[in-house]
């Protein structure tokens, strides 16, 4: 896998997505497109603490993770993500 400096990757309802910023080009991947990304982020993330509610969670169940130069600044475990996503909707639609 080439190096990355950002990684961004959100899992939610069935679909995976990872913006990635490599060798200084973005790049947005889809679904099976992300097969590597998220082995990769998998093996490397093992256990981690969700950054909102402090839970421990496996990267398989992290919503939202954020890479940046190979440390994980962000990680939601997928419960909190969906609970921003439903308060997100809420307002937009009010």
């Amino acid at each position: 896998m080439n190096t990355f400096r950002k990684l961004s990757l959100i899992r939610i309802k069935g679909i995976t997505m990872a913006v990635v910023s490599i060798d200084g080009e973005q790049h947005i991947l889809i679904n099976q497109e992300t097969r590597e990304v998220v082995k990769e982020v998998n093996r490397l993330l093992g256990l981690r603490r969700c950054s909102s509610c402090g839970r421990l969670t496996k990267a398989e169940e992290l919503g939202y993770v954020e890479i940046i130069n190979s440390k994980v600044t962000k990680a939601l475990c997928n419960h909190c993500l969906t609970q921003l996503m439903k308060h997100l909707i809420c307002n937009i639609a009010t």
